[in-house]
């Protein structure tokens, strides 16, 4: 599946005024979101670039001269877990009788709560949205962290929260959110908590309190081109619509780059030793 998107950003003090015009726009109430987001990342090192011409042989062999490619990329992914208020701890490390574990089983008639994310970098067309592929994949049962860490196999970064409400406006998806953390305990932790911690005690990423306006259409026949063009022209006339509310607008794709860093290790020094005359 791709995603079309646009981004744009509310001011905290505009929150609840934009939440009433997109109740008008969408005919709909919103629909409050509350979810944790688990980033991990892959264990092994993608091989350098043109490594394998380097494997073997001798400086007496003549080799043929053949185009270096580029590795293949490796990306963060994400677990998400949708979550109320409620399934909050009382208070930091103390478990509510309603939290739940790190479980992702499910019964029958009951809606997964833990879903696999994948992410890939925006491409470079000017269609002036955004587009780029993502997966989603539900996860059924089991401990979602340790499938995480053997699929990789990868490690764990760390974990946030997202509040917002969402709503659809035909085929646009409206998410208007903002980022969560605990403070002092991210960079520490070396697994994802099993239980989330109070509510009241996580703080804005964003300590002016904006929050982020993603505005998404999403498309599942990617080279059927009147599909693609019917979904930017529907995401585009939203971006009409808005105007003079909410400006949105292309994002830069290197701020939604999902791929890992790759830095090749230093050769050791080589031992030299000097021949007395």
């Amino acid at each position: 599946m791709h995603e079309l998107l646009l981004y744009g950003q509310v001011p905290a003090g505009r929150h609840d005024q934009v939440l009433k015009i997109l109740a008008g726009v969408a005919a709909m109430q919103p629909h409050r979101i509350v979810e944790r987001r688990i980033i991990y990342k892959p264990q092994r090192e993608p091989e350098e670039p043109g490594s394998n011409l380097r494997r073997g042989g001798t400086q007496a062999v003549a080799v043929k001269q053949t185009k270096q490619t580029a590795a293949p990329a490796l990306h963060y992914t994400k677990l998400v877990q949708r979550l109320s208020e409620e399934e909050f701890g009382i208070d930091a490390g103390l478990p509510h009788e309603n939290t739940k574990s790190l479980s992702a089983d499910v019964h029958d008639g009951q809606e997964p709560v833990w879903s696999m994310l994948f992410e890939d970098v925006p491409d470079t067309g000017d269609r002036g949205v955004s587009i780029r592929f993502t997966n989603t994949t539900d996860l059924l049962s089991g401990d979602p962290h340790a499938f995480m860490m053997a699929s990789g196999p990868n490690s764990f970064v760390t974990e946030y929260y997202v509040e917002g409400h969402r709503y659809v406006h035909g085929n646009v998806v409206i998410y208007l959110h903002r980022v969560l953390h605990e403070p002092g305990v991210r960079n520490l932790q070396e697994a994802p908590k099993v239980t989330p911690p109070s509510f009241s005690s996580l703080e804005l990423l964003d300590p002016s309190g904006a929050y982020i306006f993603e505005a998404k259409v999403r498309v599942n026949e990617f080279n059927n081109s009147t599909v693609l063009e019917s979904g930017v022209s529907e995401l585009k006339k939203f971006q009409k619509e808005m105007k003079g509310c909410v400006e949105l607008a292309l994002p830069d794709r290197l701020s939604l780059d999902t791929r890992v860093k790759y830095k090749p290790p230093h050769a050791p020094a080589a031992n030299t030793q000097a021949r007395p005359r």
